[in-house]
């Protein structure tokens, strides 16, 4: 894909207003690979990944002045939960195919964007810089490490709550702190255990059953609908029929979260 030229910047820095220094990603990084026992080839895959979106962005749609969309760099402060979640699920799919470079080196970009989300631009970006220098002088609190370790939940519905219980923060400390321990709730989500529970399986073959039976009766009500229409002459009838079609697909929700659960842990549906 081509960026726009005012996109393009040397390889290597940092561009002014992403959030956090590479030194700060890094840290981040190599603190929850030394909690984890990372061998020292997938650490530093881990730290590569962690810098990857300043290098090489993300593209994301983008609406100009005019009303006019167009393809740009994905923000850093608020990026799109849809591409922190892709590559959470790319590193899953990796780590569960035995790639573990792919699976940390993904893992790194995803949380790229938390970390920057956690800085607050500030007031039309005046105070960015600053706060960026003083993050890059913190250590990453092992406490936090630890923390969000013993919190995680192997699960895609626990990576996305996450995501979205990331907050800009002005205190430099407060920051660090929030992402530091989200980023590694999440690199322990992605890299938990590869096979599901028994349990677990058990209530996702329930709900696929549930789920065809579902289908079956809005079908009926489908067809009874079409029926009553152009036997009473009654176009109305259609739009009840219509309605319990979509509330079947569209309303079933511990269906789709328990789909989700279940290619996180490779399951696929036959």
């Amino acid at each position: 894909m081509k960026w726009p030229c005012q996109l393009i910047y040397a390889v290597g820095r940092s561009r002014p207003g992403n959030g956090m220094k590479w030194k700060s990603h890094t840290a981040i990084a190599r603190a929850i690979a030394e909690e984890m026992g990372l061998p020292d080839d997938l650490e530093e895959e881990l730290c590569e990944g962690s810098v990857d979106p300043d290098r090489r962005p993300d593209a994301a749609m983008k609406v100009d002045r005019m009303g006019r969309t167009f393809i740009g760099r994905a923000p850093h402060h608020d990026p799109p939960a849809g591409i922190i979640m892709s590559h959470a699920w790319r590193s899953r799919e990796a780590y569960l195919r035995g790639d573990g470079r792919q699976a940390v080196r993904c893992l790194g970009r995803a949380l790229h964007y938390i970390q920057d989300k956690s800085v607050s631009p500030g007031l039309l970006d005046r105070s960015h810089d600053l706060r960026e220098e003083d993050i890059a002088d913190l250590v990453p609190p092992r406490e936090a490490v630890r923390k969000g370790i013993d919190m995680a939940v192997c699960s895609p519905l626990f990576v996305r709550e996450c995501v979205r219980a990331v907050r800009p923060r002005q205190d430099p400390r407060e920051a660090m702190y929030q992402a530091t321990l989200f980023s590694a709730a999440i690199f322990a989500s992605v890299l938990g255990p590869p096979d599901s529970e028994g349990r677990f399986i058990s209530d996702y073959g329930k709900a696929r059953r549930n789920r065809r039976c579902r289908y079956a009766a809005a079908g009926m009500a489908a067809a009874s609908s079409i029926l009553i229409s152009l036997l009473l002459t009654q176009p109305l009838a259609l739009i009840a029929g219509a309605a319990a079609v979509l509330a079947a697909v569209l309303l079933d929700h511990g269906y789709h979260d328990l789909r989700e659960e279940a290619e996180w842990f490779g399951i696929r549906p036959r």
